[in-house]
This record gives C-alpha cells, sequence and structure tokens, in this order.
C-alpha cells in the first residue's frame, strides 16, 4: 500500500516509533493520575468472546496503535505492575479510526508485613463503669502468634481448583473495615465456622475464592489466593481472625483453606529444555489476561508428571512453517505444586505469554 506525505506526517505525529506499511486505526495515550505518561503498559485488544486479538507496549511517550483490528466491539485492557488494571470496551467502525481518550491508571495499593510475636488471648469485656463516670478504655487487640517462614508466592496467587476444595468456614465482615467491603493486613475479621468445622485458636489458614478468566460462563475457572489468616479466638459457630498478610484485597465470601507453608528453595540449574515433556498453560491469575515477569501463571502438570518446587522451565510456542525450532518467548520457575497441575512464576519474557502456550522442563 502507497502512502500519501500527508498521511505519511500524520502518523509521525501520533507516534515517535518507526512508520509501518498501514495506518493505525486505533490509537490513545496512557498516564498516571497525575497527567503523566507511562510507558511499558501493556494495552491488550480482546473481543467479544474473549479472544486476544493483539497486544501493544505503551511507547517513551505512552502512546499505542493497533493496525489490523476487525470491525466490531472489542475491550482494551490496560496492565502495569504498581498500578490498578483497567478496561475500556468500544466499538471499531468498518474502515475507520478512533481514538481512544487518555487512559489514566491509579497507583495500585501496597502492604507490609508486620509480625507480632506473642500469646493469643480473648479480649475479656470491660467491668460496667461506676455510676456516673462513663468508662473510655477499650479491651486490648488479639495477637498473633509466630507464622513459620516461607515462601510467599507459594501461597499468593492462582491454582488449579480442587474436586472438592476443604472450607474450614467463610470470611462474613470485618470489625475494622472502612466500609469498602475489602479488608488487608491487621484487619480483625468475623468467620462463619468454628470448632465445630474444625477451626481451633492459633491456626493459620489461607483464603481463597473462585474465579473465571474471561466473562465466558463455560471459560476456565481458577482458585484465587488472597492472603493468610490466623483464628485468635473461636466458639462452636463462630470465630475471630486476623489478617497476617495480604496477597491483594481478602473480601466476604473467600473462604478458609489449610495452610501448607512451603520454604524458600534455591533455583534448581539451568538445563536445556525438554520440549517432548511440555506442559501447557491453563490460567492466568485473576484480572490478568496474559503473562509478564512476576506474574503467576498455572500449568497442567503437577507432581504426578515429576514437576517440583524450584524446577526451571522454558516458556515456547511450536515452530512455524520453515523454522528450525520452537519459538522461545521466556522462562519460568515453579513455585507451588499440586498433585496434577502447579503454580509458575514468569522470570523473563521476550513476548506477551498467555493460556495455550507451553512450558518445557530444563534438565
Amino acid at each position: 500500500m502507497r502512502l500519501s506525505a500527508l498521511t505519511l506526517a500524520a502518523i509521525l505525529l501520533v507516534f515517535s516509533g518507526v512508520c509501518e506499511a498501514a495506518t493505525e486505526r486505533l490509537y490513545g495515550v496512557v498516564a498516571d493520575e497525575s497527567g503523566g505518561v507511562l510507558p511499558g503498559v501493556t494495552v491488550a485488544a480482546i473481543a467479544e468472546d474473549g479472544r486476544v486479538l493483539a497486544t501493544r507496549v505503551t511507547d517513551a511517550v505512552g502512546r499505542y496503535g493497533f493496525q489490523t483490528l476487525p470491525m466490531a466491539s472489542v475491550r482494551l485492557t490496560f496492565q502495569l505492575d504498581g498500578f490498578s488494571p483497567a478496561v475500556v470496551s468500544l466499538g471499531i467502525a468498518a474502515n475507520g479510526e478512533a481514538t481512544v481518550p487518555t487512559q489514566r491508571l491509579k497507583i495500585a495499593g501496597t502492604s507490609e508485613t508486620v509480625e507480632v510475636r506473642g500469646e493469643a488471648r480473648l479480649s475479656a469485656p470491660a467491668p460496667p463503669p461506676p455510676p456516673r463516670v462513663p468508662s473510655t478504655s477499650r479491651p486490648p487487640r488479639p495477637v498473633l502468634r509466630a507464622v513459620p517462614d516461607h515462601d510467599r508466592d507459594s501461597i499468593c496467587g492462582p491454582a488449579k481448583p480442587s474436586v472438592k476444595p476443604e472450607a474450614f468456614g467463610t470470611i462474613r465482615s470485618g470489625h475494622s473495615s472502612k466500609g469498602n467491603g475489602l479488608f488487608v493486613e491487621g484487619d480483625e475479621l468475623s468467620i462463619d465456622g468454628g470448632t465445630a468445622t474444625g477451626l481451633q485458636v492459633g491456626q493459620n489458614l489461607v483464603a481463597r475464592r473462585a474465579y473465571r478468566t474471561s466473562g465466558d460462563r463455560d471459560g476456565a475457572a481458577g482458585e484465587h489466593s488472597a492472603g493468610l489468616l490466623q483464628i485468635v479466638a473461636a466458639d462452636h459457630r463462630a470465630a475471630v481472625a486476623l489478617v497476617v498478610y495480604a496477597c491483594d484485597e481478602l473480601m466476604a465470601g473467600d473462604w478458609l483453606a489449610p495452610f501448607e507453608p512451603q520454604p524458600i528453595r534455591a533455583l534448581e540449574p539451568a538445563g536445556r529444555p525438554a520440549y517432548d515433556r511440555a506442559a501447557r498453560i491453563l490460567l492466568t491469575d485473576t484480572g490478568q489476561l496474559i503473562g509478564a515477569p512476576r506474574r503467576l501463571m498455572v500449568i497442567d502438570q503437577g507432581s504426578d508428571n515429576g514437576v517440583r518446587i524450584g524446577q526451571r522451565l522454558t516458556l515456547f510456542r511450536p515452530a512455524r512453517p520453515g523454522a528450525r525450532g520452537p519459538a522461545v518467548i521466556g522462562d519460568a520457575v515453579v513455585v507451588a505444586v499440586r498433585f496434577d497441575s502447579a503454580t509458575i512464576r514468569v522470570q523473563h519474557a521476550v513476548d506477551v505469554i498467555a493460556m495455550g502456550d507451553s512450558a518445557a522442563p530444563q534438565q
């Protein structure tokens, strides 16, 4: 296709990169809340059926553009570590161009871990105040027992759903929540479940919830671990828990699953990928469509296939016609293992990583 001088000048004004052969049909800019442009944001165009049509990464001035999108309604997702993800829906007309208003990403909430050592004790009710003298004292907050050292990545993140997930109870509400229904480190929570369901004072539990990887009801399903709790008081039917730490936000309805601490293990030595024993990527984490460094994903092989924590994996796609071998797109390490699946952490990527890509164990 031949471009006129006027069209070529317009493209150079919109994008600072190298001119390509086709006019961009959809383009825009990504910035933070203060208006500062954000380079390195992953922008994905998603079809109505959940398919990823194309992905781009914003350049040094926060710009992105798509060329060959079909005439349809699409969703644009914006993801950058340290910022909350965002989604924009829009339609594309035939042979038309569309400019997306500047997308502003909000800084994601952060949390720190504070470990308080001591013996847990129940708060005794305050004695009735003397006549005509109101009491302003408050009972002391429960404290946490020591939590075993463990690799947080083995707790936080996605997993393949269990056939019969073991649940000790569910989060009902928070004593110290600010009213938004989300709970973070240090919050005191009311639990539906008590000693009758196996809860005990001092017990550590993982808060989990189910999710779909897309809006499709028949799409892939996963389990997301949102944080670690400790029971500080319990009776027959109810309990109180403190949030030890939050992987992200915990919320009402999350169920409590057993805590199985995994020690931090050194990475195994790098080796040659065994492509004939490759696993397939089943799931991304909740709210994420693609993998990037530090992201957690799930593969369809586990301990039954010899997968082990600390094992290195080569991420790849099948060889294209005429290529000498598979197209390597990154590498990962195993951080948690179930009998039929495993959770991996992406270490390095040269392209976006999505469900259906492959992971070969290094040996």
